[in-house]
């Protein structure tokens, strides 16, 4: 058991060293795009939020 973990633990190692690694330009770059598209979706799923719940409030009067 100990020996399949140690070789599934350098599999991984071996894999990561592989993996091309953003620079610290692109990364604030990205990270700043899903912060903004995050934010764009959640004032648009507010807007829709809102205007369905005073449409239930008026169909409920």
């Amino acid at each position: 058991m100990k020996e399949r973990l140690l070789g599934y633990l350098r599999e991984v190692r071996g894999e990561l060293s592989r993996v091309t690694w953003p620079g610290r330009v692109e990364l604030i770059g990205l990270t700043s795009l899903v912060i903004i598209i995050v934010l764009i979706l959640a004032a648009y799923i507010g807007v829709l939020d809102l205007f369905f719940r005073e449409g239930a409030r008026w169909l409920l009067r």
